[in-house]
């Protein structure tokens, strides 16, 4: 399925006011529960939201980098809930003149790590805007040491760089994760569908481990279902139906298994 993005008043208009249940922590004077603002259209940057699953609500994003930065999270099994736009922390300017700073996410792991406060920006913004910057990420930190969070900066290189071969992986399988959620509303290509689903999953639980391509040849002989079955493998690979090693850059030589 192709990354789902709406960028019209309409989707804008549908994705406000949702209340998101991803996360159910509270802290002190924080919303963890729903958006705090609402994230509008800019001409100059590219915004709106995306679907990444059926079964959750829109996420909002203000560019392309923070959509990035969903895949990520989405994608990465540490990462328990996460939430867009979560709170607002005030504090006092240079000027003397009261301020309201709203990160980009919170991000709670299934590990003891403390909960992040997360914001999202390029390089080129965090040196164009230093000092305005620096007193944001000043209050947020002083939030954070009030209430046991951790405070952190992910510009490009963070993102796409130092996680170039996972992000590319996520946006790869994110085509494949609700496609026949989409498809096949009458339910009519489903069985059909199930029997191919469990051909492969009996025969890699007989081959135990093996790659992508000895998986499909051991199933089916013709090219046409072979293709087939390779589309289907990646399908159960998204939806977590079968295990493979997300940091090495997916192929039809990539080492999969059921356990």
């Amino acid at each position: 399925m192709k990354l789902q993005v709406e960028t019209t008043k309409e989707s804008e208009k549908k994705s406000q006011g949702v209340i998101n249940p991803r996360l159910n922590i509270t802290k002190e004077d924080a919303n963890f529960v729903k958006r705090v603002r609402e994230i509008s259209l800019k001409s100059f940057s590219l915004s709106g939201v995306i679907n990444i699953d059926q079964l959750k609500n829109p996420i909002q994003f203000e560019s392309s980098l923070e959509r990035d930065y969903i895949f990520l999270l989405e994608y990465d099994q540490t990462v328990k809930q996460y939430l867009e736009q979560p709170l607002k922390i005030k504090y006092i300017d240079n000027n003397k003149k009261q301020r309201t700073y709203i990160p980009d996410f919170i991000v709670e792991h299934f590990d003891n790590r403390p909960t992040e406060l997360i914001e999202i920006k390029y390089t080129s913004t965090l040196k164009a805007k230093k000092d305005e910057l620096e007193q944001k990420f000043k209050a947020a930190r002083k939030y954070c040491q009030r209430n046991n969070l951790i405070f952190k900066v992910a510009d490009e290189i963070h993102i796409r760089e130092d996680r170039a071969t996972e992000l590319y992986n996520y946006k790869f399988l994110h085509r494949y994760k609700n496609y026949f959620h989409n498809i096949n509303k009458d339910r009519t290509a489903f069985p059909i569908l199930n029997e191919n689903l469990v051909l492969l999953r009996t025969k890699l639980k007989e081959l135990k481990k093996c790659t992508v391509s000895e998986l499909v040849a051991h199933s089916a002989k013709d090219s046409d279902k072979q293709a087939e079955l390779i589309f289907l493998t990646w399908y159960m690979v998204s939806n977590n139906f079968i295990k493979i090693d997300l940091t090495k850059k997916l192929t039809l030589n990539s080492i999969i298994c059921l356990d």
